[in-house]
């Protein structure tokens, strides 16, 4: 049993779309999946399960409550709510893999790194702290963020998924942005969550 942790101190990094992209690829190779959806708030990945009714997902109140599930799924995929919390290190202390995404810009990669630095004070395994660079505008932004992140000694994966408004209207459909139906994009994001798969 493997659990799979997006995390973010803020929202809009796409933590629940690629927690369902994950969750829909590791369907496809024939594995059990449960998506927690911890922000019960927003309940954004609960509300894109519910359209297609494909992927078993929950909302959990309370992190606690997920673990009684691990001896039920071959996976466990947590949407981590937007915003650092107590949860985060117990989501952290259970998690097989912490990916946190984020974007290019300082504003939002400054604090990506603080997050992560709190967790390894917190005697969190760095070797399961993970970055995901998503919604790029260019080849060129990419490349920096990454040059950025390999400063910080954090891992990150290579593949950087662009900023797209395809991706967010196959996500209207009850569908994952793994099933868009232009060629290139749906390699790379295949390529980019079988990465993630491959590093646990």
């Amino acid at each position: 049993m493997t659990i799979i942790a997006f995390i973010s101190q803020k929202g809009g990094v796409g933590k629940s779309t690629l927690s369902q992209a994950l969750a829909v690829e590791a369907k496809k190779q024939g594995l059990s999946v449960l998506l927690a959806d911890c922000d019960s708030q927003q309940g954004t990945s609960y509300e894109w399960a519910k359209i297609k009714g494909k992927i078993p997902c929950q909302v959990f109140n309370q992190v606690k409550d997920i673990w009684p599930y691990t001896k039920q799924y071959d996976l466990i995929i947590i949407d981590a709510p937007a915003r650092t919390s107590q949860g985060t290190l117990e989501i952290a202390k259970h998690a097989d893999l912490i990916i946190q995404p984020t974007g290019a810009s300082r504003a939002d990669l400054i604090p990506a790194v603080k997050e992560f630095n709190a967790l390894v004070q917190a005697k969190i395994d760095k070797k399961k702290l993970l970055f995901v660079l998503n919604r790029i505008g260019s080849p060129a932004e990419s490349e920096i963020a990454q040059e950025y992140l390999q400063e910080t000694g954090y891992s990150y994966l290579p593949i950087a998924l662009p900023e797209k408004v395809s991706f967010r209207s196959i996500q209207n459909e009850g569908r994952a942005i793994t099933q868009i139906s232009y060629k290139t994009l749906r390699r790379k994001v295949k390529k980019l969550v079988e990465s993630i798969l491959d590093y646990v």
